[in-house]
């Protein structure tokens, strides 16, 4: 006669095992970016007030995915001049938990530019979300935005890679990125005494991942060595600011990016990234000559 035993589980080990299970939960839920297509997408003009206090919101990717300093510039100060032009106040949505686990990194890079969005809890039931272009590097701001009476409007979008959203801000910008004090007395130790007074050439160049990602192109050593005696930008966002922060606004070159091997061109329209008062530089790649080209 065979004989069954029954198990009986022992408290202990079923308090364990629940235990894991809510943890793993939590931890599971808290990881992952918030998700924004439960909320309304149907943006419309309404010219009755519905709400005194308006606010705007990004999902913030580039901060999510840990993306490079010069990509989450470009978000920041898009939210925040993307803000003014509507009439609202900029906000990190305060229950996307994995964002506020970002932000901390934010903060530590840069706390003055940082500090200037505030993070609260949105409504859902109170939020209309409108669909942004795909496209890195074009402005794009729908007139009929101006008038979405919704108190949270959530810009559903990546990267907003255009100066034009915070051309009103440009002085601001400038004054948030000056070095303090102590960080310029920090640079000057990088700097010889000799070396101080003498004319400088930056030149900035981005290969590393670049050449890896799939996404771009990284500049070419000839090119380079040619063009050495610009000031000049990639389409490196980094790249960019440095050229956007720069006193002379005259002596700023970039490459032209549609003479490259870089699927990021067709996502780019050029008035809208690049500054009118920058130069584009051509290449001529069988003798090596670089020259202006029309904007």
């Amino acid at each position: 006669m065979s004989m069954i035993h029954c198990f009986k589980p022992n408290k202990v080990y079923v308090s364990v095992i629940i235990s894991s299970i809510i943890l793993i939960t939590v931890v599971v839920w808290c990881i992952l970016p918030y998700d924004y297509d439960h909320i309304r997408r149907t943006t419309h003009c309404d010219t009755t007030p519905r709400s005194t206090e308006k606010y705007l919101v990004f999902p913030m990717w580039t901060i999510i995915s840990g993306s490079g300093l010069g990509n989450q510039l470009f978000e920041i100060f898009s939210l925040l001049g993307m803000a003014q032009k509507l009439n609202r106040t900029a906000i990190f949505n305060k229950r996307d938990w994995f964002l506020r686990f970002r932000l901390s990194n934010v903060h530590m890079k840069i706390p003055k530019i940082s500090d200037q969005v505030k993070t609260r809890d949105i409504e859902p039931s109170e939020t209309m979300r409108y669909t942004y272009s795909p496209a890195c590097c074009e402005y794009n701001l729908p007139s009929m935005l101006s008038c979405e009476q919704s108190k949270f409007l959530v810009i559903d979008g990546r990267y907003f890679q255009s100066f034009k959203y915070f051309s009103s801000m440009e002085s601001t910008i400038r004054e948030w990125l000056t070095p303090t004090g102590e960080e310029r007395e920090y640079l000057n130790t990088m700097i010889s005494q000799e070396d101080l007074n003498r004319h400088k050439i930056c030149v900035h160049i981005r290969r590393g991942d670049f050449l890896t990602d799939g996404n771009h192109a990284g500049t070419e050593k000839d090119f380079t060595l040619d063009a050495i005696n610009y000031l000049r930008t990639p389409s490196s966002t980094f790249g960019w600011w440095i050229g956007y922060l720069s006193r002379n606004q005259t002596n700023v070159y970039y490459r032209d990016i549609r003479e490259m091997d870089d699927p990021v061109k067709f996502q780019m329209i050029d008035e809208d990234f690049f500054p009118e008062k920058w130069k584009k530089l051509g290449y001529t790649r069988s003798n090596g000559t670089v020259f202006l080209k029309d904007f």
